[in-house]
């Protein structure tokens, strides 16, 4: 449910800009600054969730995890029906896209009414601007280029240099810039305050500019009272006959200009911005953050681990992992089966080279330090003895004092009648019985082996238990419609959904759909993997996974 987390926390930051505004920049004359802050706040709340200081975050010790396939068993499912999952999920969704499609349409439905309007015959102003009359109305109102004016507006004179103005500062982009932000955020109800502001300026801007043309505010001012009256315009247009604003346009026109000190008050963007920062690092568990602005610094110094993976096609895959100088890095070196290596630099490979890694060989780098065990290491068995000291494996025996040594003459037994040599027969050449076959969506395992982690925030509130995500095999054995149709919440399966459709399939497995089962548990004592017991929670099973995985997090950070 990442997009609506990430939709949620964009439409609060948005909340807190506007508050900004009208509590210390509404007022002022400094009219174009106001307009850059109201357009600069929409793009800011919906940059900074995608952003973090991840050094603000305790730092992680060990976040080690284990991850081993503990079943399998392939049942194609056909029965689409069973597919359709209306979760909670699904609802808020689908009413979201509702909503979206509605005032889509409609703002489809103006610009196509205006743009029939400007197929009429106009007549052109300085070689740019097209003026359209529209008969019998007293209307006026500008579009990008184009200028309706009604055949019965008086002073059209002023009105032309008023709707002028908005259309030499590109207005028209901002209320569609606006138009759109409405559309994606329409259940936030400041957003249309947000329009009305926005709007608002834009008045502000050419007012100002108007009456600066005659130098006369009053004349202006009762220019515009006079001429209170019209026909409401398109609401993607800037009507110069708006009843709701005349009052504001008149009392901010002849309004004392605002001082140099009141510039200050537009740096109140920058304590809003780091406060959103800080509590989208520590106030938000999530998965879409994209970047990181302060990294988290590794406290060991240095520390090395490696592995060995066997590639079924005979390949070789050595992987090792450092830290070294708090910067962590890994390297894998690709043994092909004629014996020719290349090794492979996360630091320094580029995207064709992670690319070619994850379609040849089906491998990723890791994203964090973390030392995957193998099965066989979590059957309960006992730990191996403690291996013998070399030095005292070299010594002699010692020779006890009370043993008498005595030398006895060795005579040799008689010597055995020679029997002629028989030829030696050869062996004949027995053909190595076939390998068992290997169990389908091996690889697959392996796969989320690499790229899935255990969650912090999951381990901290020990949260455990089964993730159900179901997915779609096409006839180009690519994974599509990944879906989680049950969680457990802290993230647990999202870089699963995220990464699977990137997962090549070479087993002969046939196209349907299928259900990976996600098993979170946590182990207590990481030193002795055997004694994992897992909750009857993590192992409740509902429903037959053709591929069930485990991935183990240690607690306390072991």
């Amino acid at each position: 449910m990442n997009w609506l987390h990430y939709l949620l926390e964009a439409n609060l930051y948005l909340v807190v800009f506007y508050a900004g505004y009208q509590l210390f920049l509404k007022n002022e004359t400094y009219y174009t600054l106001n307009r850059v802050y109201l357009l600069l706040s929409c793009i800011l709340s919906f940059a900074l969730p995608l952003m973090q200081i991840g050094i603000l975050k305790a730092a992680e010790q060990g976040t080690g995890v284990t991850a081993y396939v503990i079943s399998t068993g392939l049942k194609p499912t056909t029965n689409q029906a069973n597919d359709f999952n209306l979760s909670i999920q699904n609802m808020f969704f689908y009413a979201y896209l509702l909503g979206v499609a509605v005032l889509a349409v409609i703002l489809l439905l103006k610009l196509f009414k205006l743009t029939r309007m400007t197929r009429t015959v106009h007549e052109t102003i300085e070689d740019k601007y097209k003026i359209i009359p529209v008969e019998d109305s007293n209307t006026a109102f500008s579009f990008f280029n184009y200028l309706f004016i009604g055949s019965k507006t008086a002073g059209s004179d002023i009105i032309i240099r008023h709707e002028l103005v908005h259309i030499r500062q590109k207005h028209t982009l901002d209320v569609l810039f606006l138009e759109l932000i409405k559309i994606i955020n329409w259940f936030n109800p400041f957003v249309y305050l947000l329009q009305n502001s926005i709007k608002t300026v834009h008045e502000y801007i050419a007012d100002e500019q108007t009456a600066a043309y005659d130098s006369d505010a009053l004349a202006y001012s009762s220019f515009l009272v006079n001429n209170a009256y019209g026909l409401n315009a398109s609401s993607v247009t800037h009507s110069f006959f708006n009843y709701n604003l005349l009052k504001k346009r008149i009392i901010m026109l002849n309004q004392k200009r605002s001082g140099n000190l009141a510039r200050l008050k537009y740096l109140v963007a920058v304590p809003i911005c780091a406060v959103a920062l800080c509590a989208s690092t520590l106030g938000f568990s999530k998965t879409y953050a994209l970047i990181d602005l302060a990294p988290q610094k590794i406290s060991d110094t240095t520390k090395v681990w490696s592995r060995s993976i066997d590639n079924k096609n005979g390949v070789k895959l050595d992987e090792i992992g450092s830290v070294v100088n708090n910067k962590t890095d890994f390297e894998v070196t690709i043994t092909e089966k004629q014996g020719s290596k290349k090794i492979y630099r996360k630091s320094t490979a580029s995207a064709e080279d992670k690319k070619l890694l994850l379609d040849k060989y089906g491998y990723v780098f890791p994203d964090k330090m973390a030392v995957p065990k193998p099965p066989e290491k979590i059957a309960n068995m006992p730990p191996p003895p403690p291996p013998a000291n070399p030095a005292k494996a070299n010594k002699p025996p010692k020779i006890k004092k009370s043993i008498k040594v005595i030398d006895v003459e060795l005579v040799p037994p008689p010597a055995a009648p020679e029997k002629p040599a028989e030829p030696v027969k050869e062996p004949a050449e027995q053909k190595a019985p076939p390998p068992p076959p290997e169990p389908p969506f091996k690889d697959m395992g392996k796969f989320i082996g690499k790229t899935a982690r255990y969650p912090s925030e999951a381990k901290r509130n020990n949260a455990e238990g089964a993730v159900i995500i179901k997915y779609n095999l096409n006839n180009n054995k690519q994974i599509n419609n990944v879906q989680m149709v049950k969680g457990i919440g802290y993230g647990c399966g999202d870089d699963i959904v995220k990464a699977l459709p990137s997962f090549k399939v070479v087993d002969n497995v046939k196209p349907g759909n299928y259900t990976l089962k996600v098993n979170y548990i946590i182990a207590t004592d990481s030193t002795n993997p055997g004694l994992l017991k897992p909750s009857p929670k993590a192992v409740t099973d509902i429903t037959s996974a053709d591929l069930e995985v485990v991935i183990v997090g240690y607690a306390n950070g072991k």
